[in-house]
């Protein structure tokens, strides 16, 4: 209120120069403009007296757009001067203005240019502030209004909407959101090549902007690609800060890739140009203690931390972010301690660092990203020093910060990433866990450490399943949901084109639609909170309710791989255990080479033999009293491996003993518990590849057939075995058989796919990304293809696989192989494995007992070697496809039979 009567107080004064003619007001008001302009650097005080005096002027005249004119300058020489108070109260003062008098600028005809002046400048004032939400709502109304405006308006204001891209990338960028940043910035260089083509500073500040964000995913080399344009761009435009800032950034690339004399070549290029004052000093000290810190000199290393926080202690007036770097710097001398063995001076400066995260009023994302690392920091320092109690306390602290991040992230990627990032953070919980299980007789630690488990474990998957039930449950309307799927199909079929055809209009329309699908989730969880609850319901499933899940013949066992050791949680009924397994240097090795031999029909079988067996006893071994049937929730490189193939003390296969199935998590497999409609029935494809670059597989319309026999249903087979037939009729079978091809996509997991009979050049490729959108009603979904369980593996989410994919699309379990599979043999395996289904089998049963059928018949020959039959592998809910009470009926009726012939024989006597 006061800013409006300050206004009117001006209205009153000097009212003779209302009668001035336009022409000469103009010129009044501009002479005192410029006259404050050329000296705005140099003299902040007397600038401010000569806008005041153009203010006073114009307003008396209701020139009200020369009056905004002149606070927008006023704001700038308060930003060159740091002067953050004076840029407050002229902030207030402009949108008291524009408020007032909003009816006057909505008649000029550059009244959007003043709109997002406002805009820009709260956006800017909220990102100084590090309050990001109010920063992104300010630039996101420059994007709305400018990019929706007439071509006249878009031009005009065209370098308000890019510079409004870039702040919402760089937010991104700070919070970790790398996908969605990149997109931003690829979609704001196409704009500026498109409209403003020769705005050169712009085009490559997003260069310079998308290195950035490749730094921090560490593609270090393409980022410096980027960061090397941007210098020489300078270097010949000249712009010491812009030199600057890209031979640091540069340097710190050359330093993660250890190249340390070329990361000192660009330091001393940049040292030139600083002054002593100057804030980039700090990069200068900073990256120097990196250097140093690489040579091992750890004292030289901490000096130019200290330097670095005594810089911004003296500088603190100067930067509204000074806290946030203090305290990450804090964090970093913290980080140093701890990686030269001094962990109580390590706890002391993150405990510094945690209170400055702390202070922060408006709990900026950001600061709670440098608080949930610094925490992580602490937690792993404190397992070090053997204190597991305030281990615990800290982990826990950090976990309620990652539960509130985790539904910020958007993208899939950004997701994945987190997630990955906060895994020392799950380890230093369970080795704290076991810490004190081993020293007392309280086993709830067992419970804790699980807890912490399940949280690292298939997040995606989960919210994905959640997402699909929380629609159900949270009464929205039908057309609310169509519109999500349609936005789903429209991303998944722009992606597909563009995975062919990488064309410029097919990037822009593709982002544009990603963002449009961004912006409905945000309503969709802001205007429906039961939808938002259940999605991101982050408790996961306790120990205890994870043993009600089991039978008295199951036993879970949960493995965790982390840096250090593996943990493996062993779960009954009524029992459970946890246990450390210390990793050899090159127990990574070992996997990889008995996963190689595996997948080799032609390997060595003695030497498998034995590495089978040491694999044995380093995973399963420790593990006591193994129950029959084994639910395996494996985790980084164990993944690969097929159970069912190690071999005992006694030489004898798991197999032999135990039906295994695989599970993501305990969390997943009480979803899946929930009950499909079963049919009966079985939908089986058998394609043919005859003018295809796929082989040819000659036994793949015998085995689906075989499996036929066993289950009502159809085979669909050559010209019918089409990808067209898949989506319109899998819907309306309980059991889905795809004898085919599986191709795995290294470089891009999901374009890996399924083949379907190609016919009138339609398209036969199941790509993993069409699964996101399929719903399918299938108990079982069977993958009678190569690799159809091999993809990407991610830490935590485990192997993005094709068969992982179906999970998405609502199967209850699958069956997938784990390397390229022989045509005949799966034929026959498959067959035994439907025929002990039809029995009312358990699904493990029933691939355990096909396989054993199979190496029994096959002992003396060289099919006898475990790539013919352990490839195949069972996931999910394993309860058996039909009731077993069919056998009850079918004895009964044998029995009655036997009465009545009894009888009858009795009455003829």
């Amino acid at each position: 209120m006061k800013y409006i009567l300050s206004f009117i107080c001006l209205i009153s004064l000097q009212v003779s120069l209302s009668q001035q003619s336009s022409q000469a007001l103009e010129k009044t008001i501009k002479k005192l403009s410029n006259k404050a302009i050329n000296i705005a650097t140099s003299n902040q005080d007397s600038a401010y007296y000569y806008f005041k005096q153009s203010i006073k002027v114009a307003a008396i005249n209701k020139h009200w757009n020369y009056a905004m004119d002149n606070y927008f300058e006023i704001y700038n020489t308060a930003f060159y001067h740091n002067n953050f108070t004076k840029r407050q109260s002229t902030l207030f003062t402009i949108d008291s203005l524009y408020n007032s008098q909003q009816n006057y600028f909505n008649t000029l005809e550059n009244s959007l240019k003043y709109k997002n002046h406002i805009n820009f400048y709260y956006g800017f004032y909220y990102y100084r502030l590090n309050n990001y939400e109010a920063a992104k709502n300010r630039f996101q109304k420059i994007i709305d209004n400018t990019a929706n405006a007439d071509n006249s308006q878009l031009l005009k204001n065209k370098t308000f909407l890019s510079v409004a891209y870039s702040y919402v990338a760089k937010m991104n960028t700070d919070e970790g959101k790398y996908a969605l940043s990149k997109a931003l910035y690829d979609k704001n260089i196409r704009f500026l090549k498109t409209i403003d083509s020769t705005n050169n500073d712009l085009i490559y500040s997003n260069y310079n902007l998308l290195a950035e964000v490749l730094k921090k995913e560490n593609k270090h080399k393409q980022s410096n690609s980027y960061f090397l344009k941007f210098l020489n761009y300078y270097d010949n435009k000249g712009g010491s800060n812009n030199i600057m800032s890209s031979c640091f950034n540069i340097a710190k690339n050359y330093i993660q890739l250890k190249k340390i004399d070329s990361a000192k070549f660009y330091l001393k290029k940049a040292k030139q140009y600083l002054d002593i004052n100057h804030m980039y000093n700090v990069n200068y000290y900073k990256l120097y203690s990196e250097i140093y810190d690489n040579e091992n000199n750890y004292e030289k290393a901490l000096n130019e931390l200290d330097k670095a926080l005594d810089f911004y202690k003296k500088k603190a007036t100067r930067s509204y972010k000074n806290n946030q770097y203090i305290a990450i710097t804090n964090s970093d001398i913290g980080e140093l301690h701890q990686k030269y063995d001094d962990p109580n001076k390590a706890i002391n400066h993150y405990n510094i660092a945690i209170n400055l995260f702390e202070n922060d009023s408006i709990k900026s994302s950001i600061n709670q990203i440098n608080l949930l690392k610094t925490l992580k920091l602490k937690a792993i320092t404190l397992n070090n020093l053997n204190n597991p109690i305030e281990t615990i306390n800290t982990v826990n602290y950090a976990i309620s910060i990652l539960d509130k991040l985790r539904p910020t992230f958007r993208y899939n990627d950004d997701k994945l990433f987190f997630i990955e990032n906060a895994f020392p953070l799950f380890e230093s919980g369970i080795e704290a866990c076991f810490t004190l299980d081993s020293k007392s007789n309280n086993n709830t630690y067992i419970d804790q450490a699980f807890l912490y488990a399940e949280k690292s474990k298939s997040i995606l998957l989960l919210e994905a399943l959640l997402s699909s039930k929380a629609t159900n449950y949270a009464n929205i309307p039908k057309n609310i949901i169509e519109e999500g799927d349609v936005l789903k199909y429209k991303i998944t079929t722009l992606e597909k084109k563009l995975n062919v055809n990488k064309t410029e209009t097919l990037k822009e329309e593709l982002t544009n639609l990603k963002l449009e699908h961004t912006n409905y989730l945000k309503r969709l969880e802001s205007n429906y909170k039961n939808y938002f609850n259940l999605k991101y319901n982050s408790k996961g499933i306790s120990l205890k309710k994870t043993q009600q899940l089991l039978s008295k013949k199951d036993m879970l066992i949960s493995y965790f791989y982390g840096e250090n050791a593996i943990y493996a949680f062993g779960i009954t009924k009524n029992t459970k255990q946890l246990k450390r397994i210390t990793l050899d240097y090159n127990f990574n090795d070992s996997i990889k080479l008995t996963y190689k031999m595996l997948s080799n029909p032609k390997s060595n079988l003695e030497l498998l033999r034995k590495n089978l067996e040491s694999l044995h006893d380093k995973i399963i071994a420790p593990i006591n009293k193994l129950n029959q049937n084994l639910i395996i929730i494996a985790d980084g490189l164990l993944n690969y491996i097929p159970f069912a193939a190690l071999i005992d003390k006694k030489s004898n296969y798991l197999l032999e003993k135990h039906n295994i199935s695989y599970i993501n998590s305990a969390t997943l497999l009480q979803q899946l518990q929930a009950k499909k409609s079963n049919n009966g029935k079985l939908l089986a494809f058998a394609p043919s590849f005859n003018n295809s670059k796929l082989l040819a597989l000659p036994n793949n319309l015998k085995e689906a057939k075989d499996c036929a026999d066993y289950f009502k249903g159809q085979v669909l087979s050559h010209d019918n075995a089409t990808l067209q037939n898949f989506n319109t009729k899998s819907t309306n079978y309980s059991i889905l058989h795809l004898a085919t091809h599986a191709v795995f996509n290294d470089e891009a997991p999901e374009f890996s796919f399924l083949a379907f009979t190609i016919k009138n050049r339609q398209n036969g490729y199941l790509y993993t990304k069409d699964l996101y959108n399929l719903k399918l009603n299938a108990n079982l979904v069977t993958l009678s293809a190569c690799e159809s369980g091999i993809g990407n593996l991610k830490r935590g989410e485990g192997l993005l696989s094709l068969a992982r994919g179906f999970y998405f699309s609502g199967a209850q379990s699958i069956s997938s192989t784990l390397w390229k599979i022989n045509d005949a043999s799966s034929a026959a395996l498959m067959s035994d494995f439907y025929k002990n289904l039809s029995k009312g089998q358990p699904k493990d049963l029933a691939l355990q007992q096909a396989k054993l059928t199979f190496v029994k018949q096959n002992k003396d020959n060289a099919l006898s070697h475990p790539y013919y039959w352990s490839a195949f592998v069972i996931s999910g809910n394993t309860e058996p496809l039909t009731s077993t009470h069919y056998w009850l009926w079918i004895i009964a009726g044998i029995l009655l039979i036997v009465i009545l012939g009894i009888l009858l024989k009795k009455k003829n006597s």
